[in-house]
């Protein structure tokens, strides 16, 4: 992989008790892999450990932010779902409800983990007689509720919890 960097911007990076400035990245293309020989035609050997010991420093002083302060997958998915009950509640038509932009962010939520955006979904199923149905079939690839049940919500919400517990996911 090839990174461009700007020769004549450098990062200035500031602290309670002392202003410093990074070295600029060659205006050359920088390898982000081992390109040791093409580094060290570009910068001495002493600017590479004052940049790194510079960079080390400001990230000491300069923790990344805590992963706590991120909603979790969980907390993301009960947003989306209230959201989708909220401003679908009116409507009669399963098509216009599954739609909705909130149902299908928490169908794209599965990209980041299929097995606990199911178990929320039929949790929610179970707590909040949501009508996950259809993100659940699309999502396992499955439809455990026999035709004869189909409309039956009680029936509907048992046949999933079922087949959770039978997967091991519920």
């Amino acid at each position: 992989m090839i990174t461009y960097s700007q020769p004549e911007v450098a990062e200035v990076v500031a602290s309670k008790d002392e202003w410093f400035v990074l070295p600029p990245l060659p205006a050359k293309p920088v390898c982000t892999t081992a390109c040791e020989a093409e580094v060290k035609e570009w910068f001495t050997k002493d600017q590479i450990n004052n940049y790194l010991r510079d960079l080390a420093w400001y990230m000491s002083h300069h923790p990344a932010p805590v992963a706590a302060n991120l909603p979790t997958l969980a907390d993301r998915f009960r947003e989306q779902a209230e959201k989708w009950q909220n401003e679908t509640q009116h409507l009669s038509s399963p098509i216009q409800k599954a739609a909705h932009p909130s149902y299908q962010a928490v169908l794209g939520m599965a990209a980041e983990n299929k097995q606990e955006i199911i178990r929320l979904l039929i949790r929610d199923l179970q707590q909040n007689r949501r009508m996950w149905f259809w993100a659940l079939s699309y999502l396992t690839q499955d439809n455990p509720i026999k035709p004869a049940d189909a409309g039956k919500i009680d029936k509907m919400i048992d046949a999933w919890t079922t087949w959770g517990k039978d997967k091991g996911i519920a």
